[in-house]
């Protein structure tokens, strides 16, 4: 197994199982190389970054750009814009009114999601985030497997996003969000087979504004802080997907994460303000 930290802001780890050690240790420096070469296409920390030339302009000839962007627009519908990937200016507003020490007022937050429609200035808002790093993950493990029959299996786990393929499973605990302390045991856990594994939360993020904590988990239709689930934890058959639930199951009902997991064909476990833990399934056991 190999560990660096920061890649994608966060720490990863990738462990390969192959037929030979040193095969095992070089395909793990090289899936390293790819998520370098991916993260320098997405980053918006750099600005002759593909993704921010995209936001200037609109246009890219980049392949795997449009391919997120296709996923990010698809998620967004699909989840009625609970999953959106415009709302940095929101949060933007939110960190202002932190520095003021006042919320932002109706008008404020009214002018602020008229802006961040569908008109020819879109684009500069755009933020992949929530997507592109399970998108990434996905594509960085996948290709450890192109014409590779000595890949016995592997999985990656960026920051929380966790991918299995190959033989074998994986066991995967699931933190407390109310004690999310490293030497706290996971509250519940799951095996992952071939699967994806995307936690997101809120518990740690958070704006005090007049002596009020407000969450920095914002609903994108609205852009008021929601806290009613602490955190969610989405299993499905790909990084990408289980990334755009969670984070849009933040913002949804615990019905509507339900329905959008079943029919997803993905697995849910929620875990609510008031403590009250919600599971799609008993794959999820507590430890």
């Amino acid at each position: 197994m190999q560990v660096r930290d920061p890649v994608l802001g966060t720490r990863a780890e990738v462990h390969v199982a192959a037929l030979d050690v040193d095969i095992a240790t070089a395909l793990e420096t090289a899936l390293f190389d790819e998520l370098s070469r991916l993260e320098a296409i997405f980053t918006l920390f750099d600005d002759s970054s593909a993704m921010n030339e995209y936001r200037r302009t609109g246009k890219t000839a980049i392949e795997q750009l449009l391919v997120v962007a296709e996923l990010a627009t698809h998620w967004r519908t699909r989840t009625g814009g609970a999953f959106s990937p415009v709302c940095r200016p929101l949060a933007d507003m939110w960190d202002l009114a932190e520095q003021r020490g006042a919320p932002p007022t109706d008008e404020q937050l009214r002018q602020v999601l008229a802006a961040l429609g569908d008109g020819p200035t879109a684009t500069q808002h755009l933020d992949f985030n929530a997507v592109a790093k399970g998108w990434i993950v996905d594509r960085a493990l996948d290709s450890l497997f192109e014409n590779r029959d000595e890949v016995k299996s592997a999985w990656l786990n960026i920051g929380g996003d966790l991918v299995h393929r190959g033989s074998g499973s994986l066991r995967v605990g699931i933190e407390d969000p109310n004690r999310p302390y490293d030497n706290v045991a996971p509250m519940a856990d799951t095996e992952v087979c071939n699967e994806a594994l995307a936690t997101s939360g809120g518990a740690r993020r958070f704006w005090t504004i007049d002596g009020v904590r407000y969450s920095k988990v914002l609903d994108p239709r609205t852009g008021r802080p929601v806290d009613r689930v602490r955190s969610a934890t989405i299993v499905a058959g790909d990084a990408a997907t289980a990334d755009a639930i969670a984070t849009a199951a933040l913002v949804l009902s615990t019905e509507q994460t339900l329905e959008l997991t079943s029919s997803e064909d993905a697995e849910c476990f929620l875990v609510l303000a008031d403590g009250q833990v919600v599971q799609s399934s008993d794959r999820f056991r507590p430890v």
